[in-house]
């Protein structure tokens, strides 16, 4: 796969990151990750074990989160820690290869999260943060240009799962489950290339602006399964110049 090829750019190893933030201010409050050994093709070669930290915030929780996350104030008052150190033993759990290293995300708030926890935390390492952030790959934002549900929308990571035909392991909404997760629906794109095709023929047939011809195309070859010809086509451009 060409475009995740550039996308991982030789490196040897990802760092799979999810963060659980505050209701209303985004403050970091939970950091799961998860640093993961990948071969020349791209498929993985070791899972460590991964990193996980509840992280003080200056602002409430909000009652929302506390429902989604199980996360409460005393949750973290009690075991949270500040977010400099929280970033100090990130860097000294991916060791050399953090300044190389991917941060892979499901959807892009995490790097709102980041970016909010930086600004309320003035003491914490801001170029470390600020790389972390230039050096993101949304998986989210990718995988949605291969596979969407039957309203073309993107799949959440619990239904994408699904898709791939695995279970989500653990409660969703831990940000160690949830990276766990992510590194399991990676594994699978990257294993069950017949569902992944299966399903981007599914996303080509609803692209809508794709030239007419193209199009018709498309639609002839995946949902009427028929033998197109350089004169069909040569046909299909003509009817669209009629």
């Amino acid at each position: 796969m060409k475009d995740l090829e550039k996308i991982i750019n030789s490196r040897k190893s990802l760092c799979f990151l999810d963060l659980e933030g505050t209701q209303f201010s985004h403050e970091m409050i939970a950091i799961g990750a998860i640093k993961v050994d990948i071969r020349k093709d791209l498929s993985i070669k070791k899972i460590h074990k991964g990193y996980y930290s509840l992280v003080l915030a200056k602002n409430k929780i909000g009652k929302v989160v506390t429902d989604l996350t199980g996360i409460t104030e005393d949750d973290v008052k009690k075991h949270g820690k500040r977010l400099r150190v929280v970033i100090a033993e990130l860097k000294k759990y991916l060791g050399r290869d953090f300044s190389k290293t991917l941060f892979v995300t499901f959807g892009n708030h995490d790097l709102r999260i980041l970016a909010q926890s930086l600004a309320y935390n003035l003491d914490a390492p801001k170029d470390d943060i600020h790389m972390m952030i230039k050096h993101n790959f949304d998986f989210a934002e990718w995988i949605s240009g291969y596979v969407k549900d039957e309203n073309n929308n993107t799949y959440s990571l619990a239904n994408l799962l699904k898709v791939f035909n695995v279970d989500f392991e653990g409660v969703q909404h831990n940000a160690l489950a949830d990276t766990l997760n992510l590194v399991y629906l990676y594994r699978e794109v990257l294993k069950r290339k017949d569902i992944l095709s299966e399903e981007y023929r599914k996303v080509l047939v609803k692209y809508r602006h794709l030239p007419e011809p193209l199009h018709e195309l498309i639609t002839l070859l995946v949902e009427e399964n028929k033998t197109i010809s350089p004169k069909d086509f040569d046909n299909l451009i003509k009817k669209a110049l009629e």
